[in-house]
């Protein structure tokens, strides 16, 4: 009886070591009574595709690389004529391939929705709400060693996950490839236990994960319609504010127009005073000059007649003077 695949996936060197063991232990008789794994092998491949489509390399690299290293020893393990070995690895794979594909859809919802509520709180903030703190997803346990998990605690699991007010509604699909595998770990028998409990605790992981995934997508979702909201209203408060600060400036435009034209009014008023009084000065300084003249021409018509007298009073004397 050969050692539980699931520890080869823990420690990917440890299979080469133990590939001669893995050979001889395996039964060929059993392999006759099934057909050969293409199936399985599809699926784990597919489940690969998926995981690395979802972006695993980034965020579940440990995972998938594991769900890699199964598929390609599952491969190898057909080609030498293993079917048995080579349907328990690619059983392994392809549960560890989708639950690197669950975590990595989980750590892409996380920043997502980590994201709008950033978004949200900053749109409050501007607009002066007073928020409380949004309710947190449960996270699921993390499991680092699947062997060490028993049937009845990963049982619980699933029904808490399948009870959980917030998640139950989510990851339907996952939650049954979960309960099947549950199903074969409870049925299976002592050889193949620690097999039947690997891909168990993988798929109650990804349950777990998916759900969390999808739920935090919903909430996101729901969060647009705040995110929208807020928007609005802050669109509404900054159009607002630009009218009050166009209104502002008119009322100061005015004010400037009015007093322009107040100093331009003043101006002219002064203006006019000055040429009054610039005219007055003209006047006086005729009427002066006119006055002036007058007295020269009545000074000199008085010199004239001064004079005319002085010579008829000269014509008279020399009339009387004896010859």
């Amino acid at each position: 009886m050969h050692a539980s695949f699931a520890r080869y996936l823990r420690h990917p060197h440890a299979a080469r070591t133990a590939a001669a063991a893995l050979m001889i232990a395996v039964t060929l008789s059993a392999c006759a009574t099934l057909p050969p794994p293409d199936a399985e092998l599809a699926a784990a491949d597919a489940a690969v595709q998926a995981a690395v489509a979802a972006d695993a390399d980034q965020y579940a690299s440990a995972d998938l690389g594991l769900a890699r290293d199964a598929l390609a020893r599952a491969q190898s393990a057909m080609a030498m004529g293993e079917d048995d070995e080579a349907r328990k690895l690619a059983l392994a794979a392809a549960a560890t391939a989708d639950l690197a594909r669950a975590a990595s859809r989980a750590a892409v919802a996380e920043s997502a929705l980590m994201e709008r509520l950033a978004e949200i709180a900053s749109l409050q903030s501007r607009l002066g709400i007073r928020a409380g703190a949004p309710a947190s997803l449960p996270l699921p346990a993390l499991r680092r060693d699947p062997d060490a998990e028993t049937a009845g605690a990963l049982v619980q699991r699933l029904e808490a996950l399948e009870a959980d007010p917030v998640l139950q509604a989510h990851a339907a699909f996952e939650r049954l490839r979960a309960r099947q595998a549950l199903g074969t770990l409870l049925a299976a028998r002592r050889a193949g236990r620690d097999d039947a409990r690997f891909v168990a605790s993988q798929r109650v992981r990804a349950a777990e994960l998916a759900a969390r995934a999808d739920a935090m997508q919903a909430q996101a979702t729901g969060l647009e319609l705040e995110r929208s909201a807020l928007l609005l209203e802050a669109s509404r408060r900054e159009a607002e504010a630009a009218r009050r600060e166009a209104a502002r400036l008119r009322l100061e435009a005015q004010v400037r127009a009015e007093e322009a034209a107040r100093l331009r009014e003043a101006a002219q008023d002064a203006e006019a005073a000055r040429d009054a009084a610039q005219g007055v000065i003209q006047d006086v300084a005729g009427d002066q000059a006119a006055r002036l003249l007058e007295a020269r021409r009545r000074e000199a018509e008085l010199a004239r007649q001064e004079a005319e007298l002085l010579r008829q009073a000269e014509d008279d004397g020399d009339g009387d003077d004896p010859a």
